[in-house]
């Protein structure tokens, strides 16, 4: 992380909080955000758990359950070199692929509780079922159209 070190350091961090910052929007904790910003700006395109640690000054236990939280999200993975216990981290392509495949999830999710909910509804109040209809036909819109362009991307994603 030596490249990390030269660079202009209160120019390096103010890039990762404002990038981390956008992450947050996806859902993804601070530190989450921060450590895949530190990816995103690095000239590096692997870091050690060690530089990251030292670049960030926080526990090795917080940077773990980060690390490890991305890692289960495949937003990031790692190598090991001549069959070594270090690891090398490395931010992969599949950003976008696994917020939209949450954001599927999640409304589906939803449809289906609206779906329980309307057939419970009483028919007193038919704008709030036609507010809730139109929830689910947007949803079944945008659901459709994230399912083309994963289509279009291909098997790897």
């Amino acid at each position: 992380m030596s490249a990390l070190k030269r660079r202009d350091s209160s120019k390096l961090r103010e890039q990762i909080d404002e990038t981390g910052k956008i992450l947050e929007k996806f859902g993804i904790t601070p530190t989450n955000g921060r450590i895949l910003a530190l990816f995103t700006v690095a000239d590096e395109s692997e870091l050690t758990f060690e530089e990251i640690v030292s670049f960030f000054g926080a526990s090795k236990s917080v940077i773990s359950n980060s690390l490890n939280y991305l890692l289960d999200r495949k937003l990031i993975d790692y190598r090991t070199y001549n069959h070594g216990r270090k690891r090398h981290f490395y931010l992969t392509d599949r950003f976008f692929a696994v917020y939209f495949k949450e954001l599927l999830s999640a409304m589906s999710e939803l449809r289906e509780s609206l779906y329980k909910i309307l057939s419970a509804r009483s028919s007193g109040s038919p704008d709030v079922s036609s507010r809730m209809l139109k929830w689910i036909a947007t949803a079944n819109i945008f659901e459709k159209q994230i399912e083309t362009a994963f289509h279009q991307l291909g098997k790897g994603y």
